[in-house]
């Protein structure tokens, strides 16, 4: 078992949900998609088959939740952040930074490479994990553009089209390199400038100008 899994289980509903995804993640990375199945996350995780039913409806649902977490993660941390009445630029880099330490953590990294290696047996998994991952974490994004731009700090005629470019500039060749095996996890110097870095570019095209 690993040290990850034996840290978080704990009684309760929250950690026998947490154990699951635990026992789950470690054994996707270990076996792959196709090599893990009920059976062996149950008795990594000390949890029946029920519960996983129960919480994820099945393995499909396990790997979705593995991704939705961290999207949601990122979402209620920008809320956080707006109701704190952070500026904007105080606000984007502290996003940007905790979206950089998630995302391109080497854990969250070897499961997307699972993912990647089983869509074409699987392809269903793809849509899946873009639009509980990916999509969740730009909406967020461009709720809060709309709403910058309607109180005059910024001036984003299409928000959507803004989180994808923003997500994009911050995420795209760092996440790239890192899937193939080009670079490894950032650490925190490396995180706080290449946020920074996509921030000030974001704000000089949608500042707005006063």
């Amino acid at each position: 078992m690993s040290t990850v899994t034996a840290s978080i289980k704990g009684s309760g509903v929250g950690g026998k949900r947490a154990a699951i995804l635990a026992a789950a993640a470690d054994l996707i990375i270990e076996r792959g998609y196709d090599g893990t199945n009920l059976d062996a996350i149950c008795e990594r995780a000390a949890c029946s088959k029920s519960s996983i039913y129960v919480y994820f409806g099945n393995k499909e649902g396990l790997l979705a939740v593995l991704t939705e977490d961290i999207a949601l993660g990122l979402s209620q941390a920008l809320h956080a952040f707006h109701l704190q009445h952070l500026s904007v630029e105080d606000a984007l880099q502290r996003y940007a930074r905790l979206s950089l330490k998630l995302i391109l953590n080497e854990r969250h990294i070897a499961i997307v490479r699972a993912t990647i290696s089983t869509v074409w047996k699987h392809p269903q998994l793809g849509p899946a994990y873009y639009e509980v991952g990916t999509l969740t974490a730009q909406s967020a994004l461009a709720q809060y553009f709309e709403v910058q731009s309607k109180i005059g700090v910024l001036d984003v005629p299409d928000p959507r089209w803004a989180a994808k470019e923003f997500q994009g500039m911050l995420l795209w060749d760092r996440m790239l390199a890192q899937i193939v095996g080009a670079r490894s996890s950032p650490g925190e110097a490396e995180i706080e400038a290449q946020a920074d870095a996509a921030v000030a570019v974001f704000l000089g095209h949608y500042r707005a100008i006063r």
